[in-house]
């Protein structure tokens, strides 16, 4: 379970695993804080009475995560420990990377659009019954029975893909 704190600076910890000395968080762990740095930004679109604080906890994290940003071979790799300053933690890999790139570009949330609604330019008409019991063919498309030829090119289909995928894949494979 994912537990979300600040410490005394403002900055985002992930207490399931962070704080855990050596650190615990599985892979799933290591991406949650780019989930949580999106919704928060989204967030001040749908309310934007929340943008000051939240903007204010979001550059405050992305300014410590851009200092984590200075590891692995290439001086590039992120850490997940944005509260060590400048020195990196020692770790890298995607979720690292995704928590770090989410939440600086995060802080650019007040220069995009709020999403559309069906008053500010959206298109869906929605169907609350999601087409259940319609025959409503305004889409110019039929809905007749599927034959047993259907069926049959279906399979064949089906077939040629597969064969398509593995022999891509024993191809691959194959060394030089």
């Amino acid at each position: 379970m994912a537990v979300f704190t600040e410490n005394s600076t403002g900055i985002m910890i992930e207490e399931a695993c962070e704080t855990q000395n050596p650190p615990t968080c599985d892979t799933d762990m290591l991406s949650f804080k780019a989930f949580l740095a999106r919704w928060m930004a989204a967030a001040t679109k749908m309310a934007p009475f929340l943008y000051d604080e939240v903007h204010t906890a979001l550059v405050k994290s992305a300014t410590a995560a851009a200092l984590q940003c200075c590891g692995g071979t290439n001086g590039r790799m992120c850490g997940l420990k944005w509260t060590d300053g400048a020195v990196w933690d020692g770790t890298s890999g995607v979720g690292q990377q995704m928590a770090a790139l989410e939440v600086i570009i995060s802080t650019q949330i007040a220069h995009t659009q709020a999403p559309f609604t069906n008053t500010t330019g959206g298109t869906s008409t929605g169907n609350p019954n999601a087409g259940a019991g319609s025959v409503d063919n305004t889409d110019g498309l039929t809905n007749e029975p599927v034959t047993t030829g259907d069926r049959a090119g279906a399979g064949i289909m089906t077939v040629v893909v597969i064969v398509a995928l593995v022999g891509g894949v024993a191809w691959m494979m194959i060394g030089e």
